[in-house]
């Protein structure tokens, strides 16, 4: 599997390469060391900075913030991309460009596995100090985190942009009117 979650990395490594570089900037911001700063990488850290594990606050914000960051790209590249080829049909070499980039981007949302456990383990573990609030504050959050990282581990976060992005724009139509 891990063959085949490097192959769909280096397909969309648009997303790849700025997943990896926002992962290794909120390191950088929670002072958290970063051991190995490759990119791209034939194994289960492609697209990832391998760094050691975050405290408290530092685990939540390596893991949400590069999703959050790559979620509004991916969303406002996605937007045009669709209206242009999933709802007008029309193929310009700039709609099949920004629909590669959204795909890309969409792709690569979600942190490494093991950081979602650890981000989940230190909100929800045994002895972990984490105030209710927060965690009900952080709980929708942190289970997309751990489900999305859990589906990008098998490549499936790709299909599952290809067809959000072709319907996207069929979504914000219903939701305007």
């Amino acid at each position: 599997m891990v063959t085949v979650y490097w192959i769909i990395k280096f397909l969309t490594f648009p997303g790849t390469l700025l997943k990896a570089f926002l992962e290794h900037l909120f390191c950088r911001i929670y002072k958290v060391p970063v051991e190995f700063a490759e990119y791209l990488q034939r194994n289960e850290l492609c697209g990832h900075a391998e760094h050691l594990l975050a405290e408290h606050k530092g685990s939540f914000a390596i893991c949400f913030g590069p999703h959050i960051i790559m979620l509004l790209l991916g969303l406002m590249t996605a937007l045009p991309a669709s209206i242009g080829l999933g709802y007008l049909g029309s193929v310009t070499p700039a709609a099949v460009i920004l629909f590669y980039i959204a795909v890309s981007i969409l792709t690569n949302l979600f942190p490494l596995y093991e950081d979602a456990l650890h981000m989940w383990d230190h909100l929800y573990g045994e002895g972990s100090g984490s105030s209710k609030g927060s965690r009900i504050a952080l709980a929708v959050p942190a289970f997309i985190m751990r489900i999305g990282s859990f589906l990008e581990q098998y490549g499936i976060t790709l299909v599952t942009s290809i067809v959000f992005v072709w319907f996207f724009a069929y979504v914000v139509a219903k939701i305007i009117g």
